[in-house]
């Protein structure tokens, strides 16, 4: 340090640098002393650094990172490193995140590696509960299930709806068919009507979708397959009444809110995918293999031979049928191949404290395992958020994508490749000797029947070409710090392009020499919402507010259909196969159809201290689907939940970590019916010609008294946790009464009309859900995490007119009994001396008969709907190790086939058999068996001979990866994912029914229709982020 003393030669002129000296040392001495006291303070503080990793060693941005008992805090960056200066040398830093479980770690030594898992404390998660209002799992009064974004990543399906299916207590979503892209019908807590859809609400960003199935021509189609599953960051399932009445009249069959991806604030990040890989069809149950040649020529003249023909006879018919021609071949391996799929996804997030964005782009090919189906996508989503000023929020996305589905013509017969397969004999010969597909319809190996499925699958089309997008737009203002209006607006629009052909040469398009059918559908729904939420912190309490929420919305959706139909083409080359190459025009037709809903809602809250919460809500709905005296109804709900842990007395166990207990009661509606149901209609045509004009005449007398189905719905539930919440179990009883059922009933025949629709009566859907999750076993770097759920549920008609209503295909509806319970004759076994099959003659099993027309019908004790459904899913982690094997479960339920009298009967002779037939059949006088002597006259239609029991466990998905983005080279090159992995989906199914032929995840109706059997996949990927 200097000083610069300058004198002067008279006292005045040096004072004042005497002044300068002292103020400077003065200065220096208070430096040093600032230095010294820095360095002390410095010895007792420390310079914190680290990483925070997921379960699967991925870099979490965002993550909370606090000084336990201080305000110091920051969070995560981009690559999941954090720093924080002056921590208090053995002071406690918390590390908290959204869906993962809180850690605290001793401030020492530095850097920290921080990996948080999965949460399983519910109670302070936020979550959305429905398309309105956000809250706390500890505010929280619904009974609802979340599959996050992670859980949907990267797997193997062209929808969503696929990863489901085991993952949330009382949702059931079967996948019924292996045509990719296909329709999943997902049910929440049962059925929730006789004859109304009973699918869930779906809602998609805030905005109500079109859902199912929404062609005219490709029934297997689903109008959400155009959702990119990685670009979900959550499906919350809405099950109760608390949760479900703000949607009112739609809320009955429970709601489906899906959440996309948003901007997050941090450093850019790239992240790119890709997976390949192949799928083999899932084997047959060895109950229902076709019979291969030997043992199809010995049933045949067995059953000939049963049935009273000569020798000479039987002779002359299996050379007619080919048996004599030493030629044979595999059906089933024919029509079946080695599938191949790949998906490749890139996305970016961007944000920073004013703007966020998210942007994505997918493509996702794969080809079934059966000919002449096949599936691809291309989607891309944009979702932004700008922080205009501290008072106006502006959001904004669009999710766009493109379906291209190739699907088999129909479900049966020729068209359909699967039944073709199991029904056309080892003897009919697929081709010729010079290697051409056989296409001769006379003569003892070739197609006189049902033709050959190579052909059509070769020669045959039907297409769909799917456009979509879904767009939304919503502003947030802060009126004030307690007052917020949000003005939303979104638009579902949707075309779609159908083409069918049918060649002239073979299978259902001979007869018209040639068939083109082609449709053209646009769908435009959209919805507007504008909401003013409150809040009003009571003066004198800490945490102890009223919320209120009002708000108006309204939806209108069109349908617009133009189809035109031809025939006669001069050949099946794909050149000559345009509708406009047809030498007849056949039909043309169009169709508008529109609805719309309005609706003014409210709801209401209170709080204390996150202990007490109560919760309603009140809407009032307006529908263009009933008639003006019922077009507007209302729907409410009310709510509570205590979390017991809060109270002072709960701290004196040991057993519980937490304890949450919630109740609700509340009614939704069911709007599911058609446009125009109510409606008395008529239809023109040239059949009621006048004088060279069409006329008209009545097609639909209409009921303009018609009103909603009205589900009120109550539910009890408890979230509990051990172990400070490293377990927790969520036990659910819930119970549903549906009443003004909708169903059409049959009119007298004097008025002209067969049915008209009316509400006609009540059921009860009742049941218990279970859900137990958490870290099973935890030991240095392995961690073994599982979630295994169970629900029951029971269904009852409770009211009928008369008590019952009628026969609706294998059932009977009655009072007090199930909508699912078959109705069916009632099989008693094979008579040991004679091989003839058995039928009780009434419900009371008093007495046999061997005359199928002599038997009663029966209310059977079977359903179709399973009475226990779950899943049990796991995921075991060892440093950069990562292993997911997730199973799924269905008990308690029959399924039907319904196609099964072609392929056991001998009625059917010339068509293959299943294996079980020819391995079980009677053949000797004294045999204990199930299965009949095979004879061309044995009836077993409409029996319980041909139902089967349809439990089963399914291994749905194992999947094994490594972490390298911790290695060094990793860091190096910039990289902050880098995750490679395997997967293999639907290995392992165990069935208890050694009778089954087909693969039992089969629809809500129980009936199996030889659909497109199912496949497994073996898939490798990698996950590379920047």
């Amino acid at each position: 340090m200097v000083f610069n003393i300058r004198t002067r030669s008279n006292t005045d002129q040096f004072r004042p640098g005497i002044l300068r000296l002292s103020l400077t040392a003065a200065l220096s001495l208070l430096l040093l002393l600032l230095c010294h006291s820095r360095t002390l303070a410095a010895a007792d503080t420390l310079r914190v650094t680290g990483t925070v990793t997921d379960s699967t060693g991925a870099p979490m941005p965002g993550v909370l990172v606090k000084v336990n008992g201080t305000s110091q805090a920051t969070t995560t960056d981009a690559s999941g490193h954090f720093l924080l200066k002056q921590v208090p040398a053995g002071a406690t830093i918390l590390f908290s995140m959204m869906g993962y479980l809180p850690q605290e770690v001793k401030a020492g030594s530095t850097p920290l590696y921080i990996r948080l898992r999965p949460g399983v404390r519910l109670l302070d998660e936020v979550v959305v509960t429905d398309g309105y209002r956000v809250t706390t799992r500890a505010a929280n009064t619904s009974a609802i299930g979340t599959i996050s974004g992670q859980a949907l990543e990267n797997k193997p399906f062209s929808t969503f709806m696929q990863s489901m299916q085991g993952k949330i207590a009382g949702v059931s979503a079967p996948l019924t068919s292996g045509q990719p892209g296909a329709n999943v019908s997902i049910r929440i807590r049962g059925v929730g009507s006789l004859s109304l859809s009973s699918d869930p609400l779906i809602v998609v960003d805030g905005m109500i979708v079109n859902s199912g199935q929404l062609s005219g021509a490709v029934t297997t189609s689903n109008a959400l397959a155009g959702i990119n599953q990685n670009d979900i960051e959550s499906i919350d399932v809405l099950k109760d009444a608390a949760a479900t009445a703000l949607y009112g009249s739609r809320g009955s069959t429970g709601v489906i809110v899906i959440t996309t991806k948003r901007g997050k604030t941090g450093k850019t990040q790239v992240r790119a995918d890709a997976e390949g890989g192949v799928a083999s069809q899932l084997p047959l149950p060895h109950a229902g293999r076709p019979l291969n040649a030997a043992q199809y020529a010995e049933l045949f003249r067995e059953g000939l031979r049963n049935s009273g023909y000569t020798d000479a006879q039987i002779t002359d018919l299996a050379d007619k049928y080919g048996l004599n021609s030493g030629k044979s071949n595999d059906w089933y391996d024919l029509v079946t191949r080695t599938g191949r799929q790949q998906q490749y996804n890139v996305s970016l997030n961007s944000g920073t404290e004013k703007t966020k964005l998210f942007a994505s782009a997918g493509y996702f090919d794969q080809q079934a395992t059966t000919i002449g189906a096949d599936f691809k996508r291309i989607s891309g989503l944009i979702n932004f958020d700008h922080q205009i000023n501290k008072r106006f929020l502006l959001s904004a996305g669009v999710n766009v994508s493109n379906v291209d589905q190739n699907t088999p013509y129909s479900t049966q017969y020729s068209g359909n490749p699967t039944w073709a397969a199991r029904a056309l004999r080892p003897f009919q010969l697929a081709y010729n000797d010079n290697g051409a597909v056989n296409t001769a319809t006379a003569g003892n190996t070739n197609f006189p029947g049902i033709y050959n499925p190579l052909w059509i699958a070769e020669n045959d089309s039907k297409r769909l070409s799917e456009t979509r997008m879904l767009g939304n737009a919503k502003l947030k203002w802060n009126i004030w710090d307690k007052l917020v209006y949000t003005s939303y607006f979104s638009i579902d629009y949707n075309t779609m392009e159908e083409t069918i052909f049918l060649n002239p040469v073979m299978g259902d398009g001979v007869s018209a020499g040639g068939t083109s059918k082609n449709y053209y559908s646009r769908y435009t729904n959209w919805l507007t919402r504008n909401q003013l939420d409150y809040r009003y912190d009571i003066p004198g309490y800490d945490n102890f507010y009223v919320t209120a929420s009002v708000g108006y919305e309204a939806q209108k959706s069109k349908k617009y259909l133009l189809a035109a139909v031809g025939s006669g083409f001069p050949s099946s080359h794909e050149d000559l196969t345009a509708l406009s190459n047809a030498a007849t025009p056949t039909g043309a037709y169009g169709q508008f159809s529109n609805y719309a809903f309005t609706s003014l809602y409210s709801s209401a809250g209170i709080n204390y201290r996150n202990k007490y919460a109560l919760n309603g809500s009140y809407r009032r709905d307006g529908s263009s689907r009933f008639p003006s005296n019922n077009r507007n109804a209302g729907f409410y709900s009310i709510g509570g939940t205590w979390n017991v842990h809060e109270e002072n007395f709960f701290q004196q166990q040991q057993i519980l970590s937490s304890l949450k207990i919630r109740s609700s009661y509340g009614t939704t509606g069911n709007a599911n019916l058609g446009n125009y149901d109510w409606m008395p209609q008529a239809s023109y045509s040239s059949s009621y010609s006048y004088a060279g004009y069409n006329g008209s005449q009545y097609s639909i007398v209409g009921n303009t008294d018609l009103r909603w189905e009205t589900s009120k719905k109550f539910d009890a539930g408890a979230d509990i946790g051990f172990n400070n919440d490293r377990f927790m179990l969520t036990i659910d009883y819930y119970y549903n009464n549906i009443d003004g059922l909708i169903r059409a009933v049959n009119t007298s025949l004097t008025t002209g009309f067969g049915a008209v629709s009316q509400n006609v009566g009540a059921m009860v859907n009742k049941g218990w859900e279970f859900t137990i999750k958490g870290d099973v076993l935890k030991y240095k770097h392995f961690n073994w995490y599982a979630n295994f759920n169970l629900a029951l549920n029971k269904n009852e008609i409770t009211r009928l007119p008369k008590g019952t209503l009628e026969r609706n295909d294998m059932f009977y509806l009655k009072e007090g009994y199930s909508f699912n319970n078959y109705y069916l004759k009632e099989f008693a076994g094979v008579d040991p001396q004679t091989g003839s099959p058995m039928y009780y003659t009434d419900g009371g099993h008093s007495a046999t008969t061997t005359d199928i027309s002599k038997a009663s019908y029966v209310i059977q004790d079977k359903q179709s709907v399973p009475k226990y459904a779950g899943g049990f899913n796991n995921t075991f982690t060892y440093k950069g190790i990562s292993l997911s094997v997730d199973f799924n479960y269905n008990l308690g339920y029959w399924v039907y086939g319904a196609s099964d009298i072609y392929f056991t009967s001998g009625a059917y002779y010339t068509y293959n058999k299943y294996q079980f037939i020819y391995d079980r059949r009677w053949t000797t006088p004294g045999q204990q068996t199930d299965v009949p002597k095979f004879s061309t006259t044995t009836d077993n239609s409409v029996s319980t001979y041909r139902l089967y029991r349809g439990d089963h466990i399914r291994l749905q998905n194992i999947s094994i990866g490594y972490d390298f983005s911790q290695l060094p080279l990793a860091k190096r090159l910039g990289v902050n994912k880098l995750y490679v992995y395997g997967r293999g989906t639907n290995l392992w199914t165990k069935t208890f029914d050694d009778r089954l032929p087909f693969d039992p995840e089969v629809s809500y109706s129980g009936f199996d229709y030889q659909n497109m059997q199912k496949y497994k996949t073996f898939t490798f990927g990698i996950n590379v982020g920047f």
